[in-house]
């Protein structure tokens, strides 16, 4: 298989092998786009790596469309906010679609109520 140039891979092409992969995937088993990256780039990871946020972008889309449903710990996760590692599976005919949990803060984060005490406050 010669090489194929990732600038060139249409949006359609991926959603098509992505589609075709969760399709055939065993009791509806999730996918990783790593492997919708491989079924159309080959085995080349220079080649393939490249194509992966061509792949997450058009999985979001999916997910938007209410086609696919985007996990990440196992659990459905916004496709606008998917970060690291995730996987696709499609959507189940009838399956309502996924009610996503507001994203936790990080813990370095300080919320509103928080209290600060500041090295020579002594109002507190």
């Amino acid at each position: 298989m010669t090489d194929v140039d990732p600038r060139r891979v249409k949006a359609g092409r991926i959603r098509d092998v992505l589609l075709l992969m969760a399709a055939e995937s065993p009791s509806g088993k999730p996918i990783n786009p790593d492997a919708v990256a491989r079924a159309i780039a080959g085995k080349n990871e220079k080649v393939w790596r490249r194509l992966m946020k061509p792949i997450k972008d058009e999985a979001a889309r999916l997910a938007k469309d209410g086609k696919v449903v985007l996990l990440r710990k196992g659990k459905p996760v916004d496709p606008d906010g998917v970060r690291g590692l995730y996987r696709i599976r499609l959507r189940a005919e009838g399956e309502p679609m996924p009610v996503y949990e507001a994203p936790k803060p990080d813990d370095d984060f300080l919320s509103d109520d928080d209290d600060l005490l500041l090295e020579g406050d002594d109002d507190a």
